[in-house]
């Protein structure tokens, strides 16, 4: 379920992207869903990069599945897509300490 589920708000977000000259009908104020200051986050993204068994859907994971089911559709799209961003900035943080190391 929680698969069918990233793959449809991925789809909805990439349609976005491509029709981004069209009207825009939601406006939404920027809220943050996601901390900066997440030690258990970057744990988890530790285990992913050393699991190969989530190198394909990191994204199942590490989404807190509680926190997607209460939120609207627009906000599970955001919760999504910050929580790539954020998986892309802790990962790269963690390579550039594993090559000083």
């Amino acid at each position: 379920m929680k698969s069918d589920l990233l793959k449809a708000l991925a789809l909805k977000a990439k349609n976005r992207l491509i029709n981004r000259n069209a009207k825009e009908t939601n406006k939404t104020s920027s809220v943050k869903i996601i901390t900066d200051n997440d030690e258990e986050f970057y744990q988890k993204v530790k285990s992913v990069l050393a699991n190969d068994d989530y190198s394909l859907s990191p994204m199942k994971f590490l989404m807190d599945e509680n926190k997607l089911l209460k939120l609207d559709s627009a906000g599970k799209e955001r919760y999504l897509l910050e929580t790539i961003d954020k998986y892309n900035r802790i990962k790269a943080k963690i390579e550039k300490e594993d090559k000083i190391c």
